[in-house]
């Protein structure tokens, strides 16, 4: 858990999204991976519900003694769960990764990794400039 002076939601909803992407992703290099491996089965992470979960107002499962104190504690983003793709058709090793569906996960993870990073930068550029003129 980390002390945060500034206090965002929009930031921590992008990091945890930003979060779960990262782990997608790094299903997706498995699956790719393991596409010659007898009996593998293609996994996935469901990071739209679990995000629902995180954005919950009352996810955090902290407790203060003043209000304020929890606007200032952000707890660490709990994994996703991973999870065996089911209905895909198997060849006859038992393995049912398909590379066209996982370089297309893969676009669409980075798609969103980068529209997310945008936001970000666009959220950091929005307190740099308040601080800039602030100063003047």
């Amino acid at each position: 858990m980390k002390i945060d002076f500034i206090h965002d939601q929009t930031l921590d909803a992008a990091s945890a999204y930003m979060g779960r992407l990262t782990q997608r992703q790094q299903i997706v290099f498995s699956n790719l991976a393991n596409i010659d491996t007898p009996g593998y089965k293609t996994k996935d992470v469901d990071f739209y519900a679990t995000m629902q979960e995180l954005l919950s107002e009352d996810s955090s499962g902290l407790r203060t003694s003043r209000p304020e104190q929890k606007a200032n504690l952000i707890p660490a983003a709990p994994q996703a769960l991973a999870f065996e793709v089911q209905g895909l058709p198997s060849r006859l090793d038992k393995n049912n990764v398909d590379v066209d569906n996982e370089m297309l996960k893969m676009s669409q993870t980075a798609f969103s990794y980068s529209l997310m990073s945008q936001i970000v930068r666009g959220k950091l550029r929005t307190f740099a400039t308040s601080i800039n003129e602030g100063k003047a």
